[in-house]
């Protein structure tokens, strides 16, 4: 997977900063004690090493693939940050898995990783991981992008750059009939071409809440995109925030 190797060169226009922000507040506004935290498709680390100090939180952040997990490891410990990095996939990831017998206070999967997810079953067996893997109580903040992001800015997904010779071009593309969103990756590193294709599907924010409803989980908010606005039809993303409910 060359693209782990140069990842942060093609998404340097994320603000990592701002995620890490509001996520940390929607941890503070709905979470209780919240002292320890899973991410799942963490990438190269990224958010952790901004989220992290926060709240000096007990930290592991895991992704499907090895090599982005590696890349996660380097900036760790470049960051000097207790965070740990491990290999562990949406629908696989088990507290067993990751060598805990506690659940996590709160859980994040955010920044398009549900809609890697083309299935809704595989959505609604995520979700079950998601619950299975928090503490009674414990609270999780799951986002995705929906069809209507896809369909008001299709035009606007095409974009190249070169940094420390890696040169890339991105282009996506999104097909309503199919309701996927592809996306062509085309990497010069180091002499050598390489293509990457990543398919996703965006969710209608009415079938994740079926499949949210289906996992054992409770919406205690759904939120319009990087605000504390309802989430409607039309919301380009919708961040839940989800409980694990007492017993």
């Amino acid at each position: 997977m060359v693209l782990a190797e140069v990842y942060d060169a093609v998404m340097d226009h994320v603000d990592y900063d701002r995620w890490a922000r509001y996520l940390h507040t929607c941890l503070e506004t709905h979470g209780e004690s919240v002292t320890s935290i899973l991410e799942l498709g963490g990438g190269t680390g990224s958010l952790a090493v901004r989220l992290q100090p926060m709240g000096g939180y007990r930290y592991v952040m895991t992704d499907g693939a090895p090599a982005m997990v590696r890349q996660a490891r380097q900036k760790v410990d470049a960051a000097g940050l207790p965070i740990r990095c491990d290999v562990a996939g949406f629908t696989t990831v088990s507290l067993q898995g990751l060598g805990r017998k506690d659940g996590f206070d709160a859980i994040v999967l955010v920044y398009d990783g549900l809609n890697y997810l083309r299935q809704i079953d595989e959505v609604r067996l995520c979700l079950e991981r998601v619950r299975r893997c928090l503490r009674p109580g414990g609270v999780a903040v799951v986002d995705h992008a929906t069809p209507a992001n896809s369909e008001d800015h299709d035009r606007e997904f095409f974009d190249r750059g070169t940094v420390e010779g890696t040169s890339y071009v991105r282009c996506s593309r999104y097909d309503a009939g199919t309701g996927l969103h592809r996306t062509t990756f085309d990497i010069v590193h180091a002499g050598t071409h390489y293509k990457e294709e990543h398919v996703q599907r965006p969710y209608a924010p009415a079938a994740i809440e079926d499949a949210i409803e289906q996992s054992g989980l409770h919406v205690s908010a759904a939120y319009d995109g990087f605000t504390f606005d309802p989430a409607h039809e039309r919301s380009h993303r919708v961040h839940w925030l989800l409980e694990r409910r007492k017993q």
